[in-house]
């Protein structure tokens, strides 16, 4: 007898289990919605278990506050913006307009000066040819005042006719440069025009983006919608009307259509060092007990690196209270099958289904078991040394 016991001892093995609940998920994850503002919630459109498609408004979120003195101040806000804008909005027309108008007034003056350019040059060329005609008048009557045949006096005359049409060819002259002086200016505007509109415009544009964008933001954060991101059902939902909400809090998960299950399950940090992909898992879905309907069978796939924050546990497990205090690790289970086999027929599994795993951890003899903290102590002492 004694023997049997001693080769029980160092050739029988133990296995430690470990009992962990989860849930069933879609392999591809729950779609996790959380606030997009901090407010209050004030509609809830869906309930657990409803299935809803893609884009069909889910939870709608008010960011509104109040004050004495201006009331709903994020509708003040609102307001305020809106009437920037319009101001915006009108002084980039006007800007327009008073572009096309100078524009037209400036090609108006433009024709003018040129009309006006056309008139002085032809008066040049009159008041030249009369200066070439005079001259060669006075060319003409100078060698017959030397013979007496004509009087001096008219030549002189002549000769001061000629003085005066140079005065007032350099009169015209002077008028003419002016005149051109004035057209390329006006070209010069007009040419600038375009360029100096544009960049006033563009930065009336610039400010309107500005103030649409902060509007836009305003009212998001005063009232906005949360939208089903893909066709799915509605595995867990975390509020209800009325209720106050931060930031990025979690709101209701989703699960998706199409999808293959697996189970995930919370492991707690005293066994999680042991836990690791390949791990065989023994599954017990409670709308299936197993007494009646048998076990289920799958294999660690993946095990996350962090402790969960209470926020995905609670998410995790459809609004439920966690196991335990201890921090919990979520472990990943691929299932043998994605049916099970009751009265004859396979009823496929589901989403949010509750389940609880019996996990194969380490397998030791049994007299290592035994002398467990012996070596413990042992281990100590060598390292203490």
């Amino acid at each position: 007898m004694a023997a049997a016991i001693v080769l029980w001892l160092f050739f029988g093995h133990y296995t430690q289990r470990v009992h962990v609940t989860g849930l069933l998920v879609p392999r591809a994850g729950l779609i996790s919605l959380t606030a997009n503002t901090l407010g209050v919630i004030d509609h809830v459109g869906v309930a657990e278990g409803d299935r809803v498609a893609s884009g069909q408004v889910l939870v709608s979120l008010s960011g509104e506050h109040t004050s004495k003195a201006l009331g709903n101040t994020a509708a003040s806000v609102s307001a305020q913006l809106q009437r920037q804008a319009g101001r915006l909005r009108q002084d980039i027309g006007d800007t327009q307009q008073l572009q096309d108008k100078q524009a037209e007034d400036n090609r108006t003056q433009q024709s003018a000066l040129k009309e006006q350019l056309v008139q002085i040059d032809a008066q040049i060329a009159i008041e030249k040819k009369q200066m070439q005609l005079v001259q060669e008048l006075v060319d003409k009557w100078s060698g017959l005042v030397a013979g007496g045949y004509i009087p001096a006096l008219q030549v002189e005359q002549e000769q001061s006719a000629l003085l005066a049409d140079e005065s007032q060819l350099r009169s015209l002259q002077q008028q003419r440069a002016s005149t051109q002086q004035q057209l390329s200016v006006l070209n010069d505007q007009l040419t600038q025009l375009p360029l100096a509109v544009s960049a006033k415009l563009n930065d009336l544009r610039r400010q309107l983006a500005q103030v649409e964008q902060t509007l836009a933001q305003n009212e998001a954060a005063r009232a906005s919608e949360l939208r089903a991101p893909a066709s799915g059902t509605v595995s867990t939902l975390l509020v209800k009307p009325g209720a106050s909400v931060a930031l990025g809090q979690p709101l209701l998960a989703i699960v998706p259509d199409g999808s293959a299950l697996q189970a995930q399950i919370l492991v707690p940090s005293q066994a999680v060092g042991f836990v690791h992909p390949g791990i065989q898992v023994t599954l017990h879905y409670q709308a299936f007990p197993y007494q009646k309907f048998g076990l289920h069978h799958g294999v660690v796939s993946s095990v996350s690196r962090s402790a969960l924050t209470p926020g995905e546990v609670t998410l995790l497990l459809g609004g439920g209270n966690p196991p335990s205090s201890d921090p919990l690790y979520l472990a990943r289970v691929d299932l043998a099958d994605q049916n099970v086999e009751a009265y004859g027929r396979k009823e496929p599994l589901r989403p949010g289904m509750a389940l609880d795993a019996d996990m194969l951890l380490d397998r030791r003899r049994i007299v290592e078991w035994i002398f467990e903290p012996l070596y413990g102590m042992g281990h100590r002492w060598s390292s203490g040394a």
